[in-house]
């Protein structure tokens, strides 16, 4: 098969699950192009767009959450307005070159503007739209979409709401790169990062590490007597630098951008993270019980809330976590529940389910 999947960069979760779910149609011998949507539409567009989406997220995440439900009413944005004819030579050429069997999204900009472009041509060609989140937002949905990946089936009555047949729903779960099909024990990860036996806490702020402080750091080092503390800063190379030059009192282990999360995953006791769907995802696969602090207003919300209503999480405000991290970490019967949850909530075969999804779609 001849497959094209569209991404966009804007959030790392989707170019993850785009990479993740390309590996494993190459592994099967599959043809796969990766775009990003962005680029494809405009260089200068999208350098606009992703510069734009950060100092949001950054500087004022409200006015990101204020749009984000403003654009939960249909119809808020009709694609199809932007598809000149420019846009369709360049998506005819691509078709004709590449002739995919069929496309995938991971990313919502480009399941609006492809479903506008197979449309306005006539294309036959099955559109797979895989939402990255523990939620479902209206501009994932377009009327030439064929098959929505979601992250659970517990999440189908929102896109039924609206009006999607249950036929065009796949509860099959978020991608996951294959790392994460054959992780380390507790031990040997513990080993391999060269651990203690300690109870231990994994910090994470995404991929952007825009989650994580230095001074919650510090309080964490203050309260977590006798724990042990992981802080993945990914590519936040400043806090990086910052957390390298201070001092603590406790078992502190400071890494960036690392690639081999599974390992540092399965170390942990309990993952301290922003809820970004790919991690909660990644953490649930490994049965790893989840606070969640600091999420950014829209899908991090409502991953936070659809986490802690499947009790495999905790919300926490950042200003009080401390004492309460330790109180869980201590809770060894509630923890075990959380990891059993977790397990029970996880779909760690996720990719392989959509590649063969993908391959009865030839037939």
């Amino acid at each position: 098969m001849n497959i094209i999947i569209f991404s966009a960069n804007i959030g790392h979760g989707h170019n993850q699950v785009a990479q993740a779910v390309s590996d494993q149609l190459r592994l099967h011998g599959h043809t796969v192009q990766q775009i990003d949507a962005l680029e494809f539409v405009s260089p200068f567009f999208s350098k606009v767009l992703l510069e734009s989406y950060l100092k949001l997220l950054r500087y004022t995440p409200s006015i990101y959450g204020h749009l984000y439900q403003l654009t939960e009413e249909p119809p808020f944005f009709d694609f199809s307005a932007i598809i000149n004819n420019l846009f369709c030579t360049m998506f005819k050429k691509l078709l004709s070159q590449f002739k995919p069997d069929a496309i995938i999204c991971t990313h919502s900009f480009p399941a609006g503007f492809l479903s506008a472009l197979k449309v306005r041509l006539d294309i036959k060609v099955p559109l797979f739209v895989v939402i990255t989140d523990y939620t479902v937002h209206y501009t994932y949905v377009h009327p030439a979409v064929d098959t929505y990946v979601i992250a659970s089936p517990k999440l189908s009555y929102l896109l039924k709401h609206i009006g999607v047949e249950e036929r065009q729903i796949a509860p099959l779960g978020i991608p996951l790169r294959r790392r994460f099909d054959n992780p380390p024990c507790q031990a040997k990860a513990r080993q391999l990062l060269r651990l203690s036996s300690k109870p231990t806490l994994l910090l994470m702020g995404g991929g952007l590490g825009m989650g994580t402080s230095v001074e919650m750091v510090r309080l964490l080092d203050h309260y977590l007597d006798g724990l042990q503390l992981l802080v993945i800063t990914g590519k936040n190379d400043a806090l990086h630098r910052e957390l390298l030059a201070s001092r603590f009192g406790s078992d502190v282990h400071i890494a960036g951008y690392v690639d081999n999360i599974e390992t540092y995953m399965a170390a942990a006791d309990l993952l301290v993270t922003k809820p970004g769907g790919v991690t909660c995802a990644e953490a649930l696969a490994m049965g790893l019980p989840m606070a969640v602090v600091s999420p950014i207003p829209g899908q991090e919300f409502r991953n936070a809330s659809f986490l802690v209503e499947q009790q495999v999480a905790i919300q926490l405000d950042v200003n009080y976590m401390a004492q309460k991290l330790v109180d869980l970490v201590g809770d060894e019967l509630r923890l075990s529940c959380m990891s059993n949850l977790a397990r029970r909530l996880a779909k760690p075969k996720a990719t392989a389910h959509f590649v063969e999804l993908l391959q009865g779609s030839k037939n």
